[in-house]
C-alpha cells in the first residue's frame, strides 16, 4: 500500500532522515536485524515476540501491550561497529584498492510506549528501524564498476491496539508506516580508453503494511508469542544521473540520463514464534523460531557494461531465510551482583544469498550471534538494560561479473566479516 500522491514530499524526506539516523547497517542472513537497542540485545534476539513486560512489545508483538497496569515507555540507543573488508582472490580484473572498511560506526535505537485503554484493550506506539543497510567503499576500489556506495534504509512508525480475550490470551493489530530511503552509486567504465564514469540514483518512499500478534500464557511461568509482519511494497522513482561517459556510450547516455527510473522492492513478510519460560524464581529461558520471505524481495541493482544495452537495472534472486535463538536471564539476590540480572543468548540466521547471487552492494551470509546483557531496577518503576551482540558472518566469498565487452569481475572474499552492537535502554512507568 502507498499514500496518496498528494502526500507532501518533505514528509518523505523527514522519514528518510529519521531512517538513516535510527536504522542499523546490513547484516546477517537477510537485511533485517534483531538489534534495536532493546533488552533482547542481551539474549541475541531470543524471546523477541514473548516479552510483553517490555514496552518494546509495541514493536516486536503488538498483542503484548495490554499486559500491564500502567503506561510504560522505553527509549533505546545503540552503536554498531562493523568489519567488512574485501580480500582480492587474484582474478579481479579492474585495477584499484580493496575498498577499505565498508561498514564502520553506525547509530540506531528506538522509542516504544505501551498502555491500557480499558482492562481488556491496550495500545502501543513504536518507532524503530531494523531493515536495510549502508555500505560505503573507497571510490577507487576494485569493485567500483558494480558499486561505490549504497544505502537501503527503512524505519517504521507503528501504532497498534491489543485485546485481551481471556486471562491467558490476547491479540494485537498494528499499522506499519514505513519511511524508506534508497541510494546507489557506482563508477562504470567510461569508454574504450578506460577511466571512470559515474552512475547515481536516490529516492525516498512511504509505504504501509500490517502487523498481527498473539500472546498466550497457559501458566503463570510460560509465555508464548506469535508475531506476523506483512510484506511492504516500496516504490522508488528518480531520474537516473549518468556523468563522465565517453563517446562510446553517447547514445546510451542520451537515452537514459535524466530518465525516470522506477524500482520496486518488497520488505518481506515474516513470522516469529517466541517462548519465555521461567525455570526457577531467579532464572528465565527464552527461545525464537523465525521465517522471512526474501524470495519475494525483488531487489533491483544497476549495471552499465555495454553501449548497446537499453536498461541499466538488473533483478536479483534470493532465498527465504530462517532463524533460531536460545537465551537465558538470571537474577542475583545476594553477593556483589545483588539486584542485577545477567543474560546471554546464541542465535543462527540462514542466508538469503549464495555465491551465485552475492553482489558487492548486498553482502550477507549465514550468521551466528552471541548476546550478553545486564539489567538493574534503578528505583521502583525505572529499569536500565545494557547489552552487546556479536554477529559473526565469517568469510563470505564473492565472484561477481559484468557483461561484455568490458566484462568487469570482482573475485575474492570478505574475511572476518562481523558486526558489533552496543546498546542500552531505559524503561519507566507513568
Amino acid at each position: 500500500m502507498h499514500p496518496p500522491k498528494s502526500l507532501p514530499k518533505h514528509f518523505a524526506l523527514v522519514s528518510a532522515a529519521c531512517a538513516l539516523a535510527m536504522a542499523p547497517s546490513a547484516d546477517a542472513g537477510g537485511l533485517m536485524v534483531w538489534e534495536i537497542g532493546t533488552p533482547t540485545l542481551g539474549t541475541a534476539g531470543a524471546g523477541w515476540a514473548a516479552t510483553p513486560e517490555d514496552a518494546a512489545t509495541a514493536y516486536t508483538n503488538t498483542a503484548g501491550t495490554v499486559w500491564r497496569d500502567n503506561t510504560e515507555i522505553m527509549a533505546s540507543g545503540q552503536l554498531m561497529y562493523g568489519h567488512l573488508d574485501f580480500n582480492d582472490g587474484g582474478d579481479s580484473n579492474v585495477p584499484g584498492n580493496d575498498g577499505g572498511n565498508a561498514i564502520e560506526w553506525f547509530p540506531g535505537g528506538g522509542f516504544f510506549a505501551a498502555g491500557r485503554l480499558t482492562d481488556s484493550v491496550g495500545w502501543g506506539l513504536a518507532m524503530a528501524g531494523n531493515f536495510g543497510g549502508v555500505l560505503d567503499y573507497d571510490d577507487n576500489w576494485k569493485g567500483r564498476r558494480f558499486v561505490t556506495e549504497t544505502s537501503l534504509i527503512g524505519m517504521s512508525l507503528l501504532p497498534s491496539l491489543s485485546w485481551k480475550a481471556s486471562d491467558c490470551l490476547s491479540f494485537g493489530l498494528g499499522l506499519n508506516i514505513v519511511g524508506s530511503y534508497y541510494k546507489y552509486e557506482s563508477r562504470p567504465r567510461a569508454g574504450l580508453a578506460g577511466g571512470d564514469a559515474r552512475l547515481k540514483y536516490d529516492d525516498t518512499d512511504i509505504a504501509y503494511g500490517g502487523n498481527l500478534g498473539v500472546i498466550y500464557k497457559p501458566t503463570a511461568i510460560t509465555t508464548l508469542g506469535l508475531s506476523y509482519t506483512s510484506e511492504v511494497d516500496l516504490e522508488f522513482s528518480d531520474r537516473l544521473r549518468l556523468r563522465n561517459f565517453g563517446p562510446l556510450f553517447s547514445q546510451l547516455v542520451a537515452n537514459l540520463d535524466g530518465a525516470r527510473t522506477k524500482i520496486d522492492m518488497n520488505i518481506p513478510q515474516t513470522i516469529t514464534l517466541s517462548l519465555q519460560q521461567r525455570v526457577s524464581m531467579a532464572t528465565t529461558m527464552y527461545a525464537n523460531l523465525n521465517w522471512q520471505e526474501w524470495s519475494q524481495f525483488g531487489f533491483i541493482g544497476f549495471e552499465i557494461d555495454n553501449p548497446a544495452q537499453t536498461s541499466v537495472t538488473i533483478k536479483r534472486e534470493y532465498d527465504d531465510t530462517w532463524h533460531g535463538a536460545l537465551g537465558v536471564r538470571h537474577e542475583y539476590n545476594a553477593g556483589a551482583l545483588q539486584g542485577w540480572s545477567l543474560s546471554a543468548g546464541v542465535a543462527y540466521d540462514s542466508s538469503m544469498e549464495d555465491l551465485d547471487s552475492r553482489s558487492a552492494d548486498v553482502v550477507v551470509d549465514k550468521t551466528w550471534r552471541l548476546g550478553l546483557g545486564a539489567r538493574k531496577e534503578l528505583c521502583p518503576g525505572l529499569r536500565l538494560d545494557v547489552g552487546y551482540t556479536l554477529a559473526w558472518v565469517g568469510d563470505p566469498k564473492i565472484d561477481q561479473s559484468g557483461q561484455p565487452p568490458f566484462s568487469p569481475r570482482l573475485q575474492g572474499s570478505y574475511d572476518d566479516y562481523s558486526l558489533n552492537f552496543f546498546g542500552a535502554s531505559v524503561q519507566f512507568e507513568l
